[in-house]
């Protein structure tokens, strides 16, 4: 039996481990190589991690943004179709907020697809809704990407890496 040196689990004599596919019979520069890339990866993911944090807070913002400005008083008491769109949106991203977590890549990519819906189809009825509050609406389109983005990589390194993705589950 061979110990393997990434993991330390036991191996039978083969020329990489069982578990995390390390090189156990491979030079020294194919293990370094391998470590090196398992260290990238790791931090990788875990930057990623952090992301998709950011990501929740900027989908619970929006969620509370709109939910504040259904009730304010710069709203139109006839806007009633304006007060039940900024509700439904303030309750979707405050649930796609508690969602990230389950499900991260539904709980940004959803969000970004149906904003930027809400926003062309705003264009649609007043073209120069697309100028009102521009900085907003990049901030927050910016935000959902960077989420759905990180969230894609993280989710590529652990499907290929599964050693990794359960040693990051403990």
């Amino acid at each position: 039996m061979i110990t393997c040196k990434n993991c330390k689990s036991e191996n039978q004599t083969s020329s990489h481990c069982t578990v995390c596919s390390y090189p156990i019979q491979g030079s020294e520069q194919e293990q370094a190589t391998f470590i090196a890339r398992q260290v990238t990866q790791k931090s990788d993911v875990e930057e990623s991690w952090k992301r998709l944090k950011t990501a929740r807070k900027i989908l619970f913002g929006i969620g509370v943004f709109y939910l504040v400005i259904s009730f304010s008083p710069l709203m139109p008491d006839e806007a009633v179709f304006a007060l039940v769109l900024n509700l439904l949106l303030a309750v979707m991203f405050i649930g796609f907020a508690l969602l990230t977590y389950k499900n991260p890549l539904v709980a940004m990519g959803v969000p970004l697809v149906l904003i930027m819906v809400y926003y062309l189809g705003m264009l649609f009825i007043d073209p120069a809704y697309l100028w009102t509050g521009i900085f907003w609406k990049v901030l927050v389109v910016t935000g959902l990407t960077y989420g759905f983005v990180s969230v894609r990589k993280s989710n590529r390194i652990l499907r290929e890496n599964t050693y990794l993705a359960s040693i990051l589950e403990k």
